[in-house]
């Protein structure tokens, strides 16, 4: 996407050309890329969200919860497949000018990734709900300092996995 778009712009400011597929390929792969980075986003727990009641809660209280906030967001992913669903369907004939595909491409998005989020949210009830947590894994938004700790512990975990292969080399 990002190659499609800088490339156009070297192509109509340098050379008075462009590719006239570019755009319109651009802002179908950004609607992709964003609604499949939402999925991600929701599996690895980095959504932004309002969690100082619920870090104040006692275990049971914050299942209880995580379960109502999943069973809303699920209510919200169902909209999402019928209206994705419903959308791409009707665009099954419009076709972009330049491209010549379907709409449908466009909204199908919507589908893929009301599906998606519902199992991420249903995994994180089902985990919730079946598996013994510490209270701090409760709460479904992860810290921007519990980040970088994993982050830095996975940094310096290859950093010594590459000095032990380093030093079996140089015994050879």
């Amino acid at each position: 996407m990002a190659i499609l778009v800088f490339g156009n712009v070297i192509l109509r400011y340098v050379f008075d050309s462009g590719l006239a597929l570019s755009d319109e390929l651009a802002r179908l792969l950004f609607v992709w890329v964003i609604f499949l980075g939402a999925i991600l986003a929701s599996r690895e727990h980095a959504h932004i969200g309002f969690d100082a009641l619920v870090r104040r809660l006692s275990p049971r209280w914050k299942k209880i919860f995580l379960c109502l906030s999943g069973v809303l967001m699920l209510a919200c992913c169902a909209l999402f497949v019928i209206g994705g669903w419903s959308q791409t369907i009707i665009n099954l004939d419009n076709t972009y000018p330049v491209l010549g595909i379907s709409y449908a491409w466009l909204y199908a998005a919507a589908v893929v990734f009301g599906i998606g989020m519902a199992i991420s949210i249903a995994y994180n009830i089902f985990d919730a709900v079946t598996r013994p947590h510490a209270p701090e894994e409760l709460v479904l938004i992860r810290q921007m300092e519990d980040r970088i700790d994993e982050e830095l512990g996975l940094l310096a975990e290859e950093a010594e996995a590459f000095e032990q292969n380093k030093h079996k080399g140089a015994g050879k």
